[in-house]
């Protein structure tokens, strides 16, 4: 499979992941918003995002899409909602780059309902033992200039130690997309 067949099969998982999700949901990481016109279902959506700039363009995409949606400047480690407030909690390529994934993974286990589901496509350390190595050799330097973004996160391992149960529904390499509850 080439790379451009890999980054459509990426997208197509982004496309996918929140398409059917009802209830509350709140998106992690909602960047400029490249998944807010794949929502058909939510009652009502809410987004953080740490940046500024980029939260006021997933606000403009929202509202271009007719979203009921609120987006807040906030981090992933410092969630600012209630306990058990979500239906749904979605994040796409964000995991990578938080600060502390052990925190941000509670957050989110706190404010969601108690059979509320974490959705996520993310690129993870590599399975084999050279590729895991190269990532992690290559992390520090890549971190500088692709705003923290960590080649050698162990997401899924990380979601098992914080016991959520774990679905995986599809692998591309270093990408995954998965939910947990």
């Amino acid at each position: 499979m080439t790379l451009t067949q890999r980054l459509s099969t990426v997208r197509n998982w982004r496309a996918n992941l929140v398409g059917e999700l009802t209830g509350d949901i709140l998106e992690v990481g909602v960047g400029t918003g490249p998944n807010l016109a794949h929502y058909r279902s939510a009652s009502q959506l809410w987004a953080i995002e740490p940046g500024l700039e980029r939260a006021k363009l997933a606000s403009q995409v929202g509202v271009a899409e007719g979203l009921d949606m609120v987006v807040q400047v906030a981090l992933a480690e410092s969630l600012p909602h209630a306990d058990n407030s979500f239906d749904h909690v979605v994040s796409s390529l964000v995991f990578c780059s938080v600060t502390d994934q052990r925190l941000a993974l509670a957050e989110i286990r706190r404010v969601l309902k108690p059979n509320g589901t974490l959705h996520m496509v993310e690129h993870i350390r590599p399975q084999g033992r050279l590729a895991a190595f190269l990532a992690s050799a290559a992390t520090p330097g890549w971190r500088r200039i692709a705003k923290n973004c960590h080649l050698n996160r162990p997401t899924i391992e990380q979601l098992h130690e914080g016991g959520w149960t774990v679905r995986v529904h599809g692998r591309l390499g270093v990408f995954v997309r998965i939910s947990a509850t």
